[in-house]
């Protein structure tokens, strides 16, 4: 009996990623996705609140472990035949990459809530947050699933 159903499978007859691990990729993407979507929104005519808020988001601590977990979010949209031969090793590490990601974002997010000693405007947001990076953390490791999506990658095209 097959274990996934034929939908869960691309073009390329490769698992597809499931829903929540593109959004662990975008989230903890986010210093680099967030302005990326600032931006289109200031042309697609956002309002000034949502704005605001996509920039409450975005902190500068937050880019390097964006940047991991961007290279991973690439590769997932890159994820073809004729991809390089780096996007195929990020494919293959993905799995490491996001949990070091979400681990160093975490530890970023924690160690000033600590350094406060009390609970003050961005203690809770960010204890919050950091809770959202373990779940995920714990998600990217243990889910059977995801291992599996990670231990798939489209077979490379040679012409002849």
């Amino acid at each position: 009996m097959p274990r996934y159903a034929l939908s869960s499978y691309d073009d390329n007859l490769c698992l597809k990623p499931p829903l929540l691990l593109w959004v662990v990729a975008l989230y903890l993407s986010r210093a680099i996705t967030l302005p990326l979507a600032k931006g289109i929104g200031s042309v697609a005519g956002m309002n000034a609140a949502a704005a605001n808020v996509l920039q409450g988001l975005w902190s500068v601590e937050t880019l390097f472990p964006s940047l991991i977990a961007a290279a991973v979010l690439y590769a997932m949209c890159r994820r073809l035949p004729n991809a390089s031969k780096p996007v195929r090793w990020v494919w293959a590490h993905g799995r490491v990459l996001l949990a070091l990601s979400a681990l160093i974002d975490c530890t970023l997010l924690v160690i000033p809530a600590v350094r406060a000693g009390e609970m003050n405007d961005q203690t809770l947001p960010s204890l919050c947050a950091a809770g959202l990076d373990l779940y995920f953390l714990t998600y990217v490791l243990v889910d059977k699933r995801v291992r599996d999506a990670f231990a798939d990658f489209p077979l490379l095209l040679t012409s002849r």
